[in-house]
């Protein structure tokens, strides 16, 4: 009986052996001591990296560009493509994509500097004096001085004077006016203006108005040229 049971243990140690080792002959599928090949080792695999390639992006533009050159009549189509084309890690665009792309965007108006020195339309004193006369003459003509109602009155005149002024179009001059209204009760007047600026190009227009027995009222334009 031992020797039964060491025979046939070894008839399955054999058996494990032989169905572990390859062999050259047989088919798979034979039932004659054929054997199954161990299953291949499969090498380790890097996950994939989530940095995207730059390779794609140059590879879909060079594709583009190639298309554009092929057939320029379907300019649409190249810049729809362009326009859902993904720029990875600031990449620049080769010369013909950034040209079509910077053609949507206005371009800016540059001037040139012109080099004149002075006004296409100076500054006319007497032509300022006479708008000062006829304003005030129409505004406070009957009037009566009333502290109350002077500041609003000041204010009322010196916007009608420079809509009138600015309508002469003088080029090259900033125009700004003051109109002072005083009570007259028994004294004197006297206003002094004093300025700092160019002589030659700056000016100002001046105008007294005392034909009221209650006030007096003082006008001034003052004209400031500027390039």
């Amino acid at each position: 009986m031992e020797q039964q049971q060491t025979t046939a243990s070894q008839q399955q140690q054999s058996a494990q052996m032989a169905s572990t080792s390859p062999q050259s002959g047989g088919s798979p599928g034979g039932a004659g001591g054929s054997t199954t090949a161990p299953p291949p080792t499969v090498p380790a695999v890097a996950p994939p990296s989530t940095r995207k390639k730059t390779g794609k992006f140059l590879g879909s533009a060079l594709n583009i560009t190639n298309r554009y050159r092929a057939n320029s009549s379907s300019l649409s189509k190249v810049s729809l493509a362009i326009t859902n084309l993904k720029v990875i890690q600031n990449v620049p665009l080769p010369p013909p994509i950034s040209a079509m792309i910077a053609s949507d965007i206005p371009p800016v108006c540059k001037y040139l500097p012109s080099y004149r020195l002075t006004s296409r339309n100076p500054f006319n004193r007497e032509a300022c004096e006479a708008i000062l006369r006829e304003s005030m003459d129409k505004s406070l003509q009957g009037v009566e001085y009333s502290s109350y109602f002077a500041p609003s009155l000041c204010q009322q005149i010196c916007e009608d004077i420079k809509t009138r002024v600015k309508e002469l179009k003088f080029d090259r001059y900033k125009i700004i006016v003051t109109v002072t209204i005083g009570e007259r009760y028994m004294q004197g007047l006297k206003a002094i203006t004093q300025f700092l600026w160019d002589p030659e190009k700056d000016s100002y227009a001046t105008c007294i108005y005392d034909a009221s027995p209650s006030l007096v009222a003082v006008g001034t334009i003052y004209a400031i040229y500027f390039d």
